[in-house]
């Protein structure tokens, strides 16, 4: 049975991705839902590219200008400031929800070395309760997506990439996950699954507002920014030697083991 003090303590969902895997698309779609306060790519480590604060000044209105510059002043720590959104979000019916950083968790390049560990929860599960819930991608979809970046393409190396995968597989099997795929096959399912996992009310109307959804951190490709519409493309070529190098290491059929990719799901593998 809960203690009192869990059950009292506010409640704040996260979403867990990596970088290249369909999180801006995905989170763009959630936060066009009603009552919906999406942060993005929040991280302990990450505020100050990506401050918690100011997004919920500027996109919801949640603070006033006085407010975080005395915030700012006086440095709150970083569980106090997502305390602040919270307490917010309560006071106005809102719904809060972190997009977390994970690039920093798992990948670190160019940033930081990564500590293999969700740093976001970490910092929060002691003053909050927190509802956990991940998306994953096809990692080789994923790696072709990510190394288009020549920061990634030249320093990071399928075997640390794999490693790195691997570790977040770990963390999204126990927290539970939707695949990609399934979301640009069929988004309506996909969210409902989302919105049921995160505890929310499913919102059909985003679909008349997501492709002008701007208040989110991330790479849209060019082309997509605009686009109403969401569906499967091909997978982009991939030469042999590429796919002998994902073969070869331990990691790579483990990560499709936890990640449930079937080769049903490899052959109709999409990116968007």
């Amino acid at each position: 049975m809960p203690s009192e003090q869990a059950s009292t303590r506010p409640k704040i969902r996260i979403l867990h991705q990596l970088a290249r895997s369909g999180g801006t698309v995905i989170c763009r779609c959630l936060a066009s839902m009603k009552d919906v306060v999406l942060l993005s790519e929040i991280h302990p480590l990450g505020s100050r590219m990506f401050n918690p604060l100011q997004q919920a000044m500027e996109w919801y209105g949640l603070l006033q200008a006085a407010e975080f510059e005395a915030a700012s002043r006086d440095k709150i720590s970083f569980s106090a400031a997502i305390a602040l959104v919270a307490e917010r979000c309560i006071d106005q019916g809102k719904i809060l929800v972190l997009r977390d950083w994970n690039h920093l968790d798992f990948i670190g390049l160019p940033f930081v070395q990564p500590a293999y560990r969700p740093l976001l929860t970490e910092s929060l599960q002691a003053d909050f309760d927190l509802i956990r819930f991940a998306s994953v991608r096809h990692p080789l979809d994923q790696w072709l997506s990510l190394t288009s970046n020549p920061v990634f393409a030249n320093r990071l190396g399928v075997g640390k990439y794999l490693k790195s995968v691997r570790r977040f597989s770990e963390m999204a099997a126990a927290t539970g996950f939707l695949h990609f795929e399934d979301f640009t096959a069929d988004p309506d399912t996909a969210l409902q699954q989302l919105c049921k996992a995160l505890e929310l009310p499913f919102d059909a109307s985003y679909r008349d507002r997501w492709a002008n959804y701007t208040n989110i951190t991330g790479d849209v490709l060019p082309g997509r920014a605009q686009s109403s519409e969401i569906k499967p493309l091909p997978r982009q070529n991939t030469d042999p030697q590429l796919q002998q190098a994902f073969t070869v290491r331990a990691d790579y059929p483990r990560i499709l083991q936890m990640m449930n990719y079937t080769a049903g799901h490899q052959d109709r593998n999409r990116s968007l």
